[in-house]
């Protein structure tokens, strides 16, 4: 498998987001990478797995950032969720 290079992203900041602490060009990138991966998962776009593999993270790590975020590593809408809990029940009761 080919490894891809990285896709860079020019982003522009406010000055005045820096006066009171200076944050480094590495430290912000990192910070943004992983908002970025977080609000594709919240928007469904990427599992948490493999967000977590683009982000260079161990998957229990990433759990922990998004729940941080208020967001579920689990991509089922209500009506999923609805079958399987109703399987989990099925299964505590045979």
């Amino acid at each position: 498998m080919a490894v891809s290079r990285p896709y860079a992203v020019e982003v522009e900041l406010p000055a005045e987001a820096f006066r009171h602490r200076p944050w480094s060009a590495a430290e912000v990138s990192a910070d943004l990478r992983l908002l970025w991966l977080v609000d594709q998962v919240r928007q469904r776009r990427l599992g948490y797995a493999k967000a977590a593999e683009l982000g260079g993270m161990a998957q229990a790590a990433f759990v922990q950032v998004l729940g941080v975020h208020h967001i579920s590593p689990f991509d089922l809408d209500d009506g999923e969720l609805v079958r399987e809990i109703e399987a989990g029940e099925a299964l505590g009761r045979a």
